[in-house]
């Protein structure tokens, strides 16, 4: 590893920066993290907080290196989750393991290729619960579930999460900066005014900058490659105990506790290249029909109906080829970009966070000359 002491800054405090920053600063490198939006903020433009959010791979077989991604993130959850066990004194990240069911309604097409990387993953027959309560309450011709696995998964309490990673950051000397950036000027003068921000805090000058600027990146690095995937959620009150999702003809449905919060997520849409954060009614209504029939426990209210607490969109980070996890130099200055994780970014942030940490490593070690590393 080159100077431990090399002054990194961060762009971005979604999953995916905090994540980084909290890997580099644990590595030792002095780390600034800059962003126009922080932990406990809300914005259609701040991603993370809007997730479900729990271990469900998106990867396939065709994509390994999300595939490894995602392993290495459900085998660090379930080793944090047994550190916290182990010691009382540990602050809690907000993540809780579960029962995790998945239904089909049609004759399963999925590889299943991360089975064998779960606990407890198993094949549910039609006759085993809750397959069999869920069919008998399905109405004729609404579509029951043909096939359905189970397996322990983590669900995050993302609000609880971010605030964990921030303070975890800090702890490792890390600086979170609340700033926003000139992104329209192009991404070689974004760069010099966050530099200028983290130089006005007293911080060194940079050696290098990672982009976890997630979908800002569309006109931070003018790439016409990002896109939005709207998803839309209800959240309700009521902690489910077991998480579901389910794959429909023409649907797709989910139910994501919330860890200690007393809460479940209900979901969901991906709408691709819809940039509105105004929720649509007739979803809303088809997110909570779906759900009476898969988790009928949470409907706690007066009128037999599930309490509805909000219902809110969020923007998916979603990029052409996959998310860019690679390093360059830009008008001199070394950069690695993380950004473009889709509806991937919990699940994928330790795998990713670790491949950025190694290529800042590889990074510093070269000379910053040229275009492309």
């Amino acid at each position: 590893m080159p100077s431990s002491r090399s002054h990194i800054i961060v762009i971005g405090a979604g999953v995916t920066g905090l994540t980084s920053a909290v890997f580099l600063a644990e590595a030792g490198y002095e780390v600034t993290v800059i962003a126009a939006h922080v932990p406990g903020d809300s914005s259609i433009e701040y991603t993370s907080p809007w997730a479900g959010a729990h271990w469900h791979t998106h990867a396939t077989p065709d994509d390994p290196r999300a595939c490894d991604w995602d392993v290495q993130t459900y085998e660090y959850w379930i080793d944090l989750l047994e550190r916290e066990k182990r010691d009382a004194k540990l602050p809690k990240a907000g993540l809780k393991v579960y029962d995790s069911f998945k239904y089909w309604d049609f004759p399963g097409t999925d590889e299943l290729w991360w089975a064998p990387y779960v606990k407890d993953f198993r094949v549910l027959a039609d006759h085993h619960e809750p397959v069999r309560s869920i069919n008998e309450r399905t109405p004729k011709g609404a579509g029951e579930i043909k096939e359905a696995v189970v397996y322990r998964a983590v669900a995050v309490n993302v609000s609880q999460y971010l605030l964990y990673l921030q303070e975890r950051a800090r702890k490792a000397g890390a600086v979170v900066i609340k700033a926003r950036l000139p992104v329209e000027q192009g991404l070689q003068n974004a760069l010099q005014a966050a530099e200028g921000e983290a130089m006005s805090k007293g911080r060194s000058k940079a050696d290098c900058f990672v982009n976890a600027t997630g979908l800002g990146a569309a006109k931070l690095c003018g790439y016409e490659a990002m896109y939005p995937i709207r998803g839309q959620t209800v959240l309700v009150k009521g902690e489910a105990e077991t998480i579901f999702t389910r794959s429909g003809v023409d649907y797709g449905a989910y139910c994501i506790p919330r860890p200690g919060s007393g809460s479940t997520i209900l979901g969901g849409t991906k709408e691709k290249d819809v940039w509105s954060e105004t929720p649509d009614p007739r979803v809303t209504e088809q997110i909570l029909k779906h759900a009476a029939l898969n988790i009928p426990e949470l409907m706690t209210g007066s009128d037999g109906g599930f309490e509805v607490v909000s219902v809110q969109c969020g923007l998916r980070p979603g990029r052409q080829g996959g998310a860019r996890v690679e390093r360059e130099v830009v008008g001199g200055k070394r950069i690695v970009h993380a950004y473009g994780h889709a509806g991937g970014g919990y699940q994928n942030s330790i795998g990713s966070a670790r491949l950025t940490v190694r290529l800042v490593d590889e990074s510093l070690a070269c000379a910053p000359v040229g275009a492309r590393l």
